[in-house]
């Protein structure tokens, strides 16, 4: 069991050296979406969108937000009626993203999700790079979400599954920096 701040210092809390994860590249240089910004409502289910630009406005990732999500900003607890602006910058290239502020605290609870979907602009040829997997659908299986937890020490995202073709889900455990990857 996590807590909101972390804190664990075993080696799963420490993690794995990017390097060691073969990152799901993004064919989208065209239809790249823009990074989102959100307003945070804490009193109310708060369900963001980052689209990409292209004829389909194909969707690149949910972000849903429970009422009471956030506790705390800065170490400010958050009032019922507080709002938080919640920006959400993408990683060029590959699925990746970072939310800010850095300062939030989630609520181990009820903390917030993501579920990405990378079907459309998703370059499974990338498994070639790694003798784990004999086949793009081998690789698009193992994909999951990892978090950094501290200084490029990658670990699993809580409760990371597929919940379809081409998409993962998540919590979103703290702030900080994201991607979608497997094991190399």
């Amino acid at each position: 069991m996590g807590s909101a701040c972390g804190g664990g210092t075993g080696p799963a809390e420490r993690g794995v050296p990017l390097s060691a994860l073969l990152v799901l590249p993004r064919v989208d240089s065209i239809y790249a979406p823009s990074p989102g910004l959100f307003d945070y409502h804490n009193n109310a289910l708060n369900t963001f969108f980052i689209r990409h630009p292209d004829g389909s406005n194909t969707l690149f990732a949910t972000y849903s937000f429970t009422s009471h999500s956030i506790v705390s900003v800065n170490n400010v607890i958050l009032a019922d009626t507080s709002t938080v602006p919640v920006t959400v910058t993408l990683t060029a290239g590959v699925y990746g993203f970072t939310v800010s502020p850095a300062g939030m605290v989630f609520n181990s609870a009820g903390e917030p999700t993501v579920t990405v979907a990378y079907g459309t602009y998703g370059d499974f040829s990338v498994y070639r790079q790694s003798p784990k997997y004999a086949t793009a659908t081998d690789y698009e299986q193992a994909l999951a979400l990892w978090r950094e937890n501290t200084a490029d020490h990658w670990v699993p995202g809580r409760n990371s599954a597929h919940v379809g073709t081409n998409t993962v889900t998540s919590a979103l455990e703290t702030p900080g920096r994201y991607v979608i990857a497997a094991p190399r």
